[in-house]
């Protein structure tokens, strides 16, 4: 293991399971919004079968079940009974280039994704206002969020939007929560004009760790 990735793991303390508990009420039922969720209770529910745009819903539920377990892992959802409609997962950078240079005090928001009959309803926002706007969670003001755009992850097919319509969209999406775009030498990053990376800093970040990420993001 690298020096940089003890220094994180040292350094890295998740918030208690179920931090984040409330009800959302639609015409289907009402949702249950919760995380971070216990690894055993997301074992015990199922993955919307929409829930497929990184991988099928099975596969994709593995992941997250593993995900929750993990010492950095995070998966915060909005389920109906026991089936996942959507879901927001966090954890520390696992690229190569940024394990390479990460602060202890980044964490990346890696998955984002809403069955796609339910995306009207607004899920995908009610879940990141329970995040990120909750006077009662404030986990994440001690953090730099990162949220890397890669235009492969993108559900153009569905949506029926260009790629840069897309990127405006989630731009827009973001910005509501804090997150503006960083200037990165990041290769995977550049390898396409649409791709982008995005952060939040918490209100608790002073301006040296400020100046220590955007040195980040220049690969200094």
């Amino acid at each position: 293991m690298h020096d940089m990735e003890i220094e994180n793991s040292k350094n890295f303390a998740k918030p208690p399971y179920n931090s984040v508990e409330s009800k959302f009420q639609t015409p289907l039922g009402y949702l249950d919004i919760r995380g971070p969720v216990d690894p055993d209770q997301l074992q015990n529910y199922r993955l919307a079968e929409g829930l497929n745009c990184f991988r099928p819903s099975c596969r994709q539920h593995k992941s997250l079940v593993s995900l929750a377990g993990q010492t950095d892992g995070m998966v915060f959802t909005a389920s109906l009974a026991s089936t996942v409609i959507s879901y927001v997962s966090f954890q520390k950078p696992d690229y190569p280039w940024w394990l390479e240079r990460c602060l202890p005090e980044i964490i990346e928001l890696g998955g984002l994704e809403t069955d796609l009959s339910w995306r009207k309803m607004g899920l995908t926002k009610i879940l990141l206002d329970r995040i990120f706007k909750n006077p009662e969670f404030t986990y994440f003001e001690d953090y730099i969020v990162i949220a890397v755009q890669f235009i492969q992850s993108w559900d153009l097919r569905n949506t029926g939007l260009s790629s840069w319509a897309y990127r405006e969209f989630m731009l827009k999406l973001f910005s509501k929560y804090g997150f503006l775009t960083w200037e990165t030498v990041d290769p995977e990053i550049r390898e396409h004009p649409c791709n982008v990376l995005l952060a939040r800093v918490g209100a608790n970040i002073d301006n040296k760790r400020i100046t220590q990420f955007t040195g980040t993001c220049m690969g200094t």
